[in-house]
């Protein structure tokens, strides 16, 4: 296998999509031109491959890290997977059922949602996404990868820390927390990529806007943040880039000398 000569990690939402959850004209030549150069541009992002069809079907993207880096394929080819323990999710259930709150449990190939709420519809039209159908037992039945916790009370967010030291909680959006496995994260998704594909020698550049993407920007050889992400993000980077709204994807390649 001829080595890649970079591999380069997008984030989705504020990064790689516009405000419609689209990828705009000139970010997809872009990423052509990328793959041209010997490149190869990677989804990573705390959706789930279903979410992330549209972007594959309209871009010359083959690979992704997906579910916070739960779950990674490579040119069409799954490659690593990371199942979340069955007795933690019952836990976090009932935990959420106590809160009233709803919980996504996410498959490599399926949503569902323990009950409809007014916060499941708002969170997932926040991603342009269609309302999971309910199943408030597929936790038990198949192999769960990631969770969501469905809830706009920023208050509960410390509570589930609290409760749940052995989980990872991110909270990017405003109506919906992710939650993994307590040391996993798109960072230790690209390690795993490296490590099974023996791309030790081959430079990681990374872009990101928020909280999930931290680890990644900085696990990565080159790092880059949307001037739309929040402080810390850019606070962490090698380079801040203009917004995803205003051509800050092709910006930061060009930066990089990815694409000319």
């Amino acid at each position: 296998m001829v080595l890649p000569k970079t591999l380069v990690f997008f984030d989705l939402d504020g990064t790689l999509l516009n405000n419609k959850s689209e990828v705009d004209q000139e970010v997809t030549v872009a990423l052509e031109k990328l793959k041209e150069n010997g490149g190869v541009p990677f989804i990573a992002t705390g959706r789930s491959p279903l979410e992330i069809q549209h972007v594959l079907d309209t871009t010359p993207i083959e690979s992704f890290i997906t579910l916070n880096g739960q779950y990674i394929m490579y040119e069409g080819k799954e490659i690593y997977r990371s199942q979340m323990p069955q007795e933690l999710l019952i836990r976090l259930k009932q935990a959420a059922d106590e809160r009233g709150l709803a919980v996504a449990f996410y498959t490599s190939d399926k949503i569902r949602v323990t009950h409809t709420s007014e916060e499941v519809e708002s969170a997932y039209n926040f991603i342009h996404s269609k309302r999971p159908p309910v199943d408030a037992e597929i936790h038990l039945n198949e192999e769960v990868l990631m969770a969501l916790i469905l809830t706009m009370d920023t208050a509960i967010d410390d509570q589930l820390r609290e409760l749940f030291p052995e989980l990872s909680f991110y909270r990017n959006t405003p109506y919906s927390i992710d939650v993994i496995t307590k040391g996993n994260s798109k960072a230790t998704g690209i390690q795993e990529l490296v490590k099974l594909m023996n791309f030790d020698t081959v430079p990681t550049y990374a872009f990101g806007d928020g909280p999930n993407d931290l680890e990644m920007l900085t696990h990565a050889d080159y790092s880059v943040a949307m001037a739309n992400g929040i402080d810390l993000v850019k606070n962490t980077a090698d380079y801040i880039t203009s917004s995803h709204t205003e051509g800050g994807i092709v910006e930061g390649l060009e930066f990089y000398d990815l694409i000319k």
